[in-house]
């Protein structure tokens, strides 16, 4: 993330408390309360990789929330009032209506996660200069939107899949530094292999796509079933 860690020391003193603000918790939470976390993570981990497409409205909202908090600071620091108060109304303002505005806001979402990639992969290319990274990040953003409303569907599945392989193999991870006879052996092996903990969560998430797959198609059969049920009922 060389580009973005640029734009970020870049910015004013307010990029370092956004960034504390949104990664320490979590970070915290990982080191030093590693039950805490796995009992949070692990049961949302598994409801996202096993119904991520019934979910996936929350995974918008909580995206959501996330931006505003960061939005919310940022105006506070321009505008000169209080933080905590900027970030509560960008967080509540920015998830309440990510809720009812699900499909453009997922949309909105696939821009930005695209032109951040690309703005990144520009960077890796060399590309340099503020115009030619604005007109990546804008064709990015322009494509993203196309493409994660076009494959809306395939891409809930896919996106809440890897959200929720990622949430279990995390929270699974902190269940057994609990344990250091188990946590012990699992960090050298993850230090020493760092493939290991990405095949896990690629395979993870294969699983869950598929089991996703299967169980909106039976969804479907029985929404089809009522329907005539219910035709059949009328005549």
């Amino acid at each position: 993330m060389v580009a973005l860690e640029r734009a970020a020391a870049a910015l004013p003193d307010a990029g370092k408390p956004m960034a504390d603000l949104l990664m320490e918790p979590w970070a915290n939470l990982l080191e030093y309360h590693p039950m805490a976390a796995a009992v949070l993570l692990v049961p949302v981990g598994i409801a996202f990789l096993l119904y991520g497409f019934r979910l996936y409205r929350w995974l918008v909202v909580l995206a959501y929330v996330g931006i505003g908090v960061v939005l919310g600071m940022a105006a506070a620091l321009y505008l000169d009032f209080s933080e905590p108060a900027g970030i509560m109304v960008g967080a509540v303002v920015l998830g309440v209506l990510a809720w009812p505005l699900h499909r453009a806001a997922w949309g909105l979402l696939g821009g930005m996660l695209f032109a951040v990639i690309f703005v990144e992969i520009a960077d890796v290319v060399n590309i340099r200069g503020a115009t030619p990274l604005v007109l990546v990040g804008v064709v990015a953003f322009i494509a993203g939107v196309a493409l994660t409303v076009l494959l809306m569907k395939p891409l809930i599945v896919v996106i809440t899949s890897l959200v929720g392989a990622m949430f279990l193999a995390l929270g699974t991870v902190s269940l057994t530094e609990w344990w250091p006879l188990v946590g012990d052996p699992v960090g050298r092996v993850i230090a020493a292999r760092r493939y290991i903990p990405v095949a896990i969560v690629l395979l993870l998430a294969a699983v869950g796509s598929v089991l996703q797959v299967l169980d909106t198609a039976e969804s479907r059969k029985k929404k089809k079933k009522k329907k005539r049920k219910k035709g059949g009922d009328d005549e």
